[in-house]
């Protein structure tokens, strides 16, 4: 237990639980190699930290537990991993999400042949196969609350896989079959059958071709054809068939002019007409 540690706990001490709490988060950002945001969410659900806190405990206390925190071989809710990216789903998670009541707008598809980011690899890349996730809100899972994760007791295979701190990760679930839209739309035959027409219709690999020109300065005719096909035929199957908007997102996959973002894009009007900008 180093002398800084405990001097820097000390002068929290002197200010109070909010200064106190505040110190805590920073050591254990240090310590745990987390940004200050996650480790203020781990400490706030720590109940031994938070209530020595709570009664201003002495520096050497305090600095015990907190190292005990740090060191700890085990998830302490710091959410990092839920707010960089939402889980991709295996075949063995179906179970999982029927328990947790999930619906179909609670996914989403990532065909193959489209460009996403990878949160472990890091920046976009080209999918080689058909990804369902859940869905993501600002970039983190759109399950993750101010409590934690809204459906933890029936979280994913993913997310009981990961260790941040063993460095156990989601490459090593390569062998394991994902979950698939067949095995997700399975009992709607109307669903599967728009899907696969979809995917003749507007493939990803045109889509993506059309975009990297487009993002490249070339001609943009094609990809905005493409965008307003996509437009059309959301809007076609969304009116015939009632599906939702959101549905559509594992239905169909992400709307084409969504995809465009991550090409760099944006759908914008000037005057009378759309056309693609970069994004400032």
């Amino acid at each position: 237990m180093s002398d800084s540690l405990i001097q820097r706990l000390d002068e929290a001490r002197n200010h109070g639980p909010g200064a106190l709490a505040r110190a805590c988060a920073a050591l254990l950002a240090e310590a745990r190699g987390v940004d200050h945001s996650a480790a203020t969410r781990a400490v706030s659900r720590d109940r031994e930290l938070s209530g020595l806190i709570a009664e201003t405990a002495s520096a050497e206390r305090l600095a015990a537990c907190l190292q005990d925190l740090a060191q700890t071989a085990r998830c302490i809710g710091c959410a990092t991993c839920c707010r960089t990216s939402s889980p991709t789903l295996y075949a063995e998670d179906l179970p999982r999400l029927k328990a947790a009541g999930l619906g179909w707008e609670g996914m989403v598809t990532l065909r193959a042949g489209e460009k996403a980011h990878s949160a472990r690899l890091g920046g976009l890349q080209t999918l080689e196969h058909e990804l369902i996730k859940l869905r993501e809100r600002d970039g983190a899972c759109a399950w993750l609350g101010e409590g934690g994760c809204g459906i933890y007791e029936h979280r994913p295979l993913q997310c009981r896989w990961l260790e941040c701190w063993s460095g156990r990760h989601a490459g090593q679930l390569a062998e394991r079959p994902r979950l698939s839209r067949e095995e997700l739309l399975a009992e709607d035959q109307t669903a599967l059958a728009l899907a696969r027409e979809y995917e003749v219709k507007l493939t990803a690999a045109e889509l993506h071709q059309a975009l990297a020109e487009a993002a490249q300065g070339q001609d943009q005719a094609p990809a905005l054809a493409m965008l307003e096909l996509d437009h059309v035929l959301r809007t076609a199957i969304g009116q015939r068939y009632g599906y939702s908007t959101d549905a559509l997102y594992l239905v169909l996959g992400r709307p084409a002019r969504e995809v465009a973002g991550n090409y760099g894009l944006e759908l914008t009007l000037e005057g009378e007409t759309l056309v693609l900008r970069s994004k400032s």
